[in-house]
Order: C-alpha cells, then sequence, then structure tokens
C-alpha cells in the first residue's frame, strides 16, 4: 500500500472507530443511568457509578472495536473507488508494465489490451472486487495450495505476506486471486507472487490485479520474474521483455 492511500485509509478507520466509541459510550450511557438513579436513592452512589462506568466503557470499547474493522472495510472502498476514478479520469488505458524501464502504451496498443478473455458462464466477473485488506495467511494458503502443489507453511507464510503489498480479488467471502508486490518504496518494485484460482482463470482476473499492483507501485514500474509457462499471459497485458537475468543460489552445507 503506497503511503498516499495509507494516510488516508488510517484516517478513516481512527474517524470511524472514535465516532462509534463515541456512540457506544452515549448509547450504553442511557440505559445505565436509571440503575444509578435508582442506587443514588437507596444511598449507594459508589455502587451506582461503578456500574455506570462498567457499562458504558465495555460498551463503548466493542463498539469502538467494530468501528476499527467498519473503517478498515470503509477505507479498501473508498481506496478501490479512487483508484478507479483515478484510471478512468487520465484516459482509462491500461497502465505500461515494465521490466527494467516505463514504457507508454500508445493508444492503439491499450485499446488491444483492453479486449477481455472468454468469460466462463459459471462465474459473473462483475461480482468481483479488488481491496488489500483480508489478505493474510488463512485466506492465501487455500489459494496458493489450490494453483501450486505446495505445502505452505503458516508462519512462514504470514511472515512473506507482512513483507508485501498483497491485492486480492474476491468473489464475496472467497479469495479467487492475489499479487503480492515488493518494494523499496521508491525506485524498485517486483511481482512476488501472482495467483488465480483455476475455477477463475481466463476471466480478466489477473489482469486487472496486474493494473492494481502498478497503481501501488512508487515508480510506475514492476519487475517481473515469469516463469515458462506465464509468459505468454505478461505479453498480451502490456508487458516488455526485458533482459536475461540471472539467479545466484547459496549452496546449503551437506
Amino acid at each position: 500500500m503506497s503511503d498516499f492511500y495509507r494516510r488516508r485509509r488510517v484516517v478513516i478507520k481512527d474517524a470511524t472507530a472514535l465516532l462509534t466509541f463515541f456512540l457506544g459510550f452515549v448509547w450504553s450511557g442511557a440505559f445505565a443511568w436509571p440503575f444509578l438513579a435508582d442506587q443514588v436513592d437507596q444511598g449507594d452512589m459508589i455502587r451506582g457509578l461503578a456500574y455506570l462506568l462498567s457499562a458504558v466503557l465495555a460498551t463503548a470499547i466493542v463498539t469502538g472495536a467494530i468501528g476499527l474493522e467498519a473503517g478498515n472495510l470503509l477505507g479498501s472502498i473508498w481506496e478501490r473507488h479512487h483508484k478507479q476514478h483515478r484510471t478512468f479520469a487520465s484516459g482509462g488505458g491500461l497502465p505500461a508494465l515494465a521490466w527494467t524501464s516505463p514504457v507508454t502504451i500508445w493508444p492503439e496498443r491499450a485499446e488491444a489490451t483492453r479486449v477481455a478473455a472468454p468469460v466462463r458462464a459459471a462465474r459473473n466477473v462483475s461480482d468481483v472486487y479488488y481491496t488489500e485488506a483480508g489478505v493474510y495467511a488463512a485466506s492465501f494458503i487455500p489459494l496458493a495450495e489450490r494453483v501450486r502443489p505446495t505445502q505452505y507453511e503458516v508462519r512462514r507464510a504470514r511472515a512473506a505476506l507482512a513483507k508485501t503489498t498483497n491485492i486480492g480479488a474476491w468473489d464475496g467471502a472467497r479469495l479467487v486471486g492475489v499479487v503480492r508486490v515488493i518494494s523499496d518504496g521508491y525506485t524498485f518494485s517486483a511481482i512476488a507472487d501472482i495467483l488465480v484460482d483455476p475455477d477463475y482463470q481466463r476471466l480478466g482476473i489477473g489482469r486487472a490485479l496486474m493494473q492494481h499492483a502498478l497503481m501501488a507501485t512508487p515508480d510506475a514500474r514492476l519487475l517481473i520474474d515469469a516463469q515458462p509457462d506465464c509468459v505468454g499471459f505478461f505479453e498480451r497485458i502490456g508487458c516488455d521483455r526485458g533482459p536475461t537475468g540471472f539467479l545466484f543460489t547459496k549452496t546449503l552445507p551437506q
């Protein structure tokens, strides 16, 4: 998540939590007040005050916690709306994806990249929405294991996700796609993972995830270490081939 969106989402979250905390405090106070008045009439003000404070603080804390979750959701909705609005306001084209340098996609090429893949009748892609909220190990691992025949460790997966910007594609409560971006926040950004559920492939979800990933990068370019079977996908969405890279590995002791 970029600092621009992070700061604004924090403001939305904190403002929502503060509002719900205050509402819970006032609402519970109205119900607890008669008990305080009754205890005062009986000469036991201490007990009445203790009950009043316990009731209003407990309720306020619970409603404040609910407000934090609601604020996270509202922040995600605002960010998604803002990114979509910014994309359409700037011309609606697909941003340039590059290996080592930003390359402009000319209008004819941008139009070609917007041709949607064939949509399966069993899936309604219009129901899929994109957000950085909720991409945790519990949702990521089941998706990753459907795409790759690999066993993931929860602890290590959780640590890895904490180090990347994770944008998920959701069909209701089901995570059906994810792209993970690793960045130094200035000059370097790269794709760590892009996964789409086999049941949802060729619906344009991977293309949309890459659009969101590019908008989350500080310098509008992404490095992609593409597997051989994914090269065609990256070429179709407008990526440029880069120079041959290298892999430097550490030999483990026998």
